[in-house]
């Protein structure tokens, strides 16, 4: 085995003793960690302010800047920096003094057996590693969760909060069904959030996988199972172990593989392929599918028994049309997002855009919705997305001009030029601003479509 290949670690060792470097340089280099080293404290801090460094090996005593003063400076730049510290004084007051500053241990001189030195390093790494998982899981999930809970002010909404919140406690299948586009990994997410899981939430779209790869991918493989299987691979499911498996379009996998994913329902065990070896497994099935699965059994095109596997505890995400009541929050979350992602201020929508939105039918959900913000937040100069700012297919596919602020029909003087405004902003668009190009398929001469553009305000 080639260890130089496994790690990837970068460790600075510093001890004003050339010797001492030397042999920690050695040793650890040998182990495949990336060596740099300095026996002079203000190299140590050069070397620092040029690298990254994943671990700092130091000595206590050394001449004009000790050990600890480099320590406090490591840490202040660096938090996660895994630091041993090495001294020939065996004084428990340092040792207190080293982990107060943020060691994370300590090792006394002379270190006899060398592998003491590279456990440490190890296991320092291991929990960084771990915390750092840990971190952005917790982002991801909050991310998630917001999204989802930031969004369900609709009395529908609640409900389905409250059914995640009540089977989040159990290891029970869940079926997602819904539209595409309408959140369903985002409530799959949440359903883990809330659970007791402690493994990892894996999404699997079982639509873009060829049914080929499909069993491997999920199950893993044995060695020589099939061509190209050079090693032993574990699959999707063990890798969740624990944690929860997200089985998006489920729809569409084979009769064949439908058989299989029953029986890892049934006995909550796993058979890599080419293996005979039954592989324990504790996770949680969460399903989903935009398809009327009912239907599809009928059918004939999906197998009844997983079926009902799956429909164990079933969770309908409702389409953004039947909860247009979220659409203000909805829309808020995501203009600070857009805005903060794309380093704009755009804060609102203007009412008359307002009405756009609700009046649309959504038929891609809050997906569309999302890249219809994204698109009128590169058209919008200002804090406030108005009309023109709106793609032309929004624009043209549903009723955009019917309510005023007050709820109440418009006048025809104000209705007519809202018209007007919609009109010749799609105009635009179509034309991909060549003004010659607009006044043309309008019918009009460019001097006329310029006053009229400048009139209704409309940029060009």
């Amino acid at each position: 085995m080639n260890s130089k290949q496994k790690n990837h670690a970068r460790v600075l060792i510093v001890d004003d003793e050339p010797d001492i470097t030397h042999l920690f340089e050695n040793f650890l280099s040998d182990l495949g960690y990336d060596i740099s080293t300095a026996t002079e404290p203000e190299e140590a801090i050069e070397l620092f302010e040029k690298e990254d460094f994943d671990v700092a090996v130091l000595d206590i005593n050394m001449p004009r800047i000790s050990g600890l003063k480099l320590l406090e400076q490591f840490k202040q730049t660096n938090p996660q920096l895994i630091v041993i510290m090495v001294s020939a004084i065996q004084d428990t007051d340092i040792v207190v003094k080293c982990i107060q500053h943020g060691a994370y241990d300590y090792l006394a001189k002379p270190i006899i057996d060398l592998n003491q030195l590279q456990i440490r390093i190890s296991r320092g790494l291991s929990e960084k590693r771990i915390r750092s998982e840990n971190i952005a899981l917790k982002k991801e999930l909050k991310r998630h969760t917001d999204f989802l809970e930031i969004e369900a002010h609709s009395a529908v909404m609640q409900r389905i909060l409250e059914k995640i919140s009540t089977v989040a406690d159990y290891n029970t299948t869940v079926l997602l069904t819904g539209e595409s586009g309408t959140g369903k990994e985002v409530a799959a997410r949440l359903v883990h959030q809330q659970s007791r899981k402690t493994g990892s939430f894996i999404p699997i779209n079982c639509g873009s996988i060829p049914a080929t790869l499909l069993e491997s991918t999920l199950f893993g493989h044995e060695k020589g199972s099939f061509t190209g299987a050079n090693e032993r691979k574990k699959g999707v499911f063990e890798e969740s172990d624990n944690g929860t498996i997200f089985l998006d379009e489920i729809t569409e996998t084979t009769p064949e593989f439908q058989i299989q994913l029953l029986r890892v329902l049934e006995s909550n065990t796993i058979r890599r392929v080419g293996g005979n070896t039954e592989i324990p497994l504790n996770l949680r099935v969460v399903a989903a599918t935009n398809q009327n699965i009912a239907e599809l059994v009928k059918m004939g095109r999906f197998r009844e028994d997983l079926y009902f596997r799956l429909n164990v505890f079933h969770i309908e995400i409702p389409p953004l049309r039947d909860r247009r009541e979220d659409l203000p929050v909805i829309i808020e979350y995501h203009l600070k997002r857009l805005s903060s992602a794309m380093g704009k201020n755009v804060t609102r929508i203007a009412p008359k855009a307002f009405q756009v939105f609700n009046t649309h039918d959504w038929p891609g959900n809050i997906r569309e919705l999302v890249n219809v913000l994204e698109n009128a937040m590169i058209m919008c100069k200002g804090d406030s997305i108005s009309v023109s700012d709106l793609p032309t297919t929004l624009l043209s596919g549903g009723n955009t001009m019917v309510l005023n602020q007050n709820n109440m029909v418009d006048n025809y003087a104000d209705a007519k030029e809202e018209f007007e405004r919609i009109y010749f902003q799609a105009l635009l668009q179509q034309a991909e601003l060549n003004i010659s190009k607009a006044a043309q398929s309008a019918g009009l001469s460019r001097q006329h479509l310029h006053l009229k553009l400048k009139k209704l305000g409309i940029q060009n």
